[in-house]
């Protein structure tokens, strides 16, 4: 039996090509049976083998045949129907999978994720350390609830009156003023609950002639993305 061989599949009217191997990764599943030939299958007027199934539940599970993996989409809500479909094929991995995906996506509908960005960009001819000749600016990127629920003494005293003036924006950018305030950022985020999901730096240059010469400018922006996650029956406040 060639596993390499193409088969055209029917799987209730939508069309679907893979590979023998992929239906039969799994032996002991139906699919299995069905394309090892242990097991009779049911053809359409074209000949294509036909799956009297959901046809679009069926691409999840082929894709998970390809990857081992289960992709679903983040708004996905037939999970119902999906269990019932892999319980068909009988692909056990599949349907440990979908058990374990649903759980935590119930447990996720049950908390509130909340988001800030901290922006720190440096400027100078030496943008690696701040020094005499660079210069550092620090920004608070969020939703204007969160940053007012973080400490004043942090956000500074005046961002309450700062970000009423963006009224109308749940959005906004608060700039910060002191020293290494993205690590006293960082300290008390974490020390808050606060967990870094992503941090990245980018970098430019560009070389300024004056009457003294030659001079290369660097500017390295650094962005920290931090998330908070909280029952949805907690505010907010009371856990800064």
């Amino acid at each position: 039996m060639d596993h390499t061989e193409l088969i055209h599949l029917n799987v209730g009217g939508v069309m679907y090509t893979t590979t023998r191997a992929t239906l039969c990764k799994y032996r002991d599943s139906m699919l299995g049976a069905m394309f090892m030939g242990s097991m009779m299958s049911t053809t359409d007027q074209k000949g294509r083998p036909f799956i009297d199934r959901d046809g679009e539940m069926f691409k999840y599970i082929l894709n998970f045949l390809r990857s081992s993996k289960l992709s679903l989409p983040n708004d996905f809500k037939d999970f119902d129907l999906l269990a019932v479909e892999a319980d068909f094929y009988q692909v056990q991995p599949l349907i440990e999978a979908i058990n374990m995906l649903r759980d935590e996506r119930q447990r996720d509908d049950l908390m509130t994720h909340f988001y800030v960005e901290v922006i720190e960009v440096r400027t100078g001819t030496t943008a690696t350390m701040p020094s005499n000749n660079s210069r550092v600016k620090t920004v608070l990127a969020g939703r204007k609830d969160v940053i007012l629920s973080l400490p004043s003494e942090l956000v500074g005293e005046g961002a309450s009156e700062k970000l009423q003036k963006n009224e109308g924006y749940d959005y906004v950018e608060l700039q910060l003023n002191g020293a290494n305030v993205r690590l006293r950022l960082a300290e008390t985020l974490r020390n808050g609950g606060w967990h870094i999901v992503d941090t990245n730096l980018s970098s430019s240059s560009s070389l300024v002639t004056s009457f003294t010469g030659n001079t290369l400018f660097i500017e390295q922006t650094y962005r920290d993305r931090w998330r908070l996650t909280l029952p949805k029956i907690k505010k907010l406040a009371t856990y800064m």
